[in-house]
């Protein structure tokens, strides 16, 4: 088992009070202000492409790759109020300047293009300067992406911890554990592993037991524009021998236990008082469908990508990849999918879900696969 890291909730960049409730169709996400600081410039410098940076009392200077990031920790006295983006140039797509989310200063993200390079960053006084240079001593102005590329690249990730407040979703065995409970570690784990080794831009729909509405779920993705939506679940069955993982992606369900696990899923928000009064009708699934079909196939190659990597790092039984109709994805405009990391209700396996240590290891499951996707959904951008 690799070590649990701690999950520091200043990566959130969504939050719920937890003593508020969020209703139906309320977007609690605010874009941070901007930092003042406006000393940056990106430029390029014969074969490389130089970010160079003012910043006062830096402390000292880190950098290392993350993803398709090259990350700059700078330790402060003091952090930013809020992150800036600026545009990039040559081999470095855009810069982001941001509070550090883990220790007082800065964080500068130089976010590359595809490609190999060499990278090194040095601090005089309070001038920082990092170089990128092609590892095959290409200029930059033979760099020539695809136009859309940056459009469409994978930056943000909402991750929907399932259920919430009132909802409380699926009882355990023993009957000491909820899911809504059990998920949001998960989650928690699953947002640093995203955030520090891919270098994404992560959102929680929730980050305590809050009761938050399906739709003001689904809306919060839209309107941040996300690139991913990944709602993690945990299973129940009548039968307590039922176990193992499966992920979904919408689409009407194939067989009647996938039409059941749907309703079992669906069943909090069809008590919400404010769910609009033909949500669980055809008309309404038809139209959720018609949003979502556009990414039909992404969502099915990433709900494969991730079902492959629960198995291989759980050793769990294989429930494969399936298809039904979850409230929770519909209308949502990227990619997405439904985790069901395993039972609650199979003894065995709901005393591993309660342990902190195979939590990670299904958190790690997931953000391995969403990295396998990230990485062949780019590539074929580029081709």
């Amino acid at each position: 088992m690799r070590g649990l890291p701690l999950f520091p909730l200043a990566l959130v960049l969504v939050t719920v009070s937890p003593a508020a409730e969020v209703i139906e169709g309320e977007v609690v996400y605010e874009p941070t202000p901007a930092v003042a600081t406006t000393d940056l410039s990106v430029f390029d410098e014969g074969a490389a492409t130089v970010v160079q940076v003012e910043l006062a009392g830096i402390q000292g200077l880190v950098l290392r790759r993350s993803g398709s990031a090259l990350v700059l920790d700078l330790p402060a006295d003091e952090s930013p109020s809020g992150t800036r983006t600026f545009p990039g140039a040559g081999f470095v797509d855009e810069v982001v300047l941001r509070p550090h989310p883990r220790e007082t200063g800065y964080q500068l993200r130089a976010l590359l293009w595809p490609g190999e390079y060499l990278y090194r960053a040095d601090r005089r006084g309070d001038s920082i300067r990092l170089e990128v240079r092609d590892a095959y001593g290409k200029s930059p102005e033979a760099l020539k992406p695809d136009a859309n590329f940056d459009r469409q690249r994978i930056r943000r990730v909402v991750i929907d911890p399932g259920h919430g407040g009132d909802y409380s979703g699926t009882g355990g065995f023993s009957g000491r554990y909820l899911e809504k409970n059990l998920v949001l570690p998960i989650c928690f784990y699953l947002a640093n592993l995203l955030e520090r080794n891919l270098g994404l831009e992560v959102i929680l729909t929730r980050t305590a037991d809050t009761k938050i509405g399906l739709h003001g779920r689904t809306l919060m993705a839209n309107t941040a524009q996300a690139d991913l939506f990944i709602s993690i679940h945990l299973n129940g069955h009548s039968n307590t021998a039922a176990h193992g993982a499966e992920t979904f992606f919408l689409a009407d369900a194939l067989t009647s236990e996938d039409r059941a696990l749907a309703h079992l899923e669906n069943a909090d928000f069809e008590l919400d008082p404010d769910l609009p009064a033909k949500t669980s009708d055809e008309l309404s699934f038809i139209l959720g469908d018609l949003m979502q079909s556009e990414y039909l196939e992404e969502s099915q190659s990433l709900a494969s990508c991730v079902q492959q990597k629960l198995v291989y790092n759980l050793g769990c039984n294989d429930r494969g990849v399936k298809q039904a109709n979850f409230y929770v994805l519909r209308g949502t405009q990227m990619p997405a999918i439904l985790v069901e990391v395993g039972f609650l209700t199979n003894e065995s396996e709901e005393a591993r879900l309660a342990d902190p240590s195979y939590q990670y290891e299904a958190a790690y499951a997931v953000y391995r696969g969403i990295a396998e996707f990230k990485e062949e959904y780019e590539r074929g951008l580029m081709e």
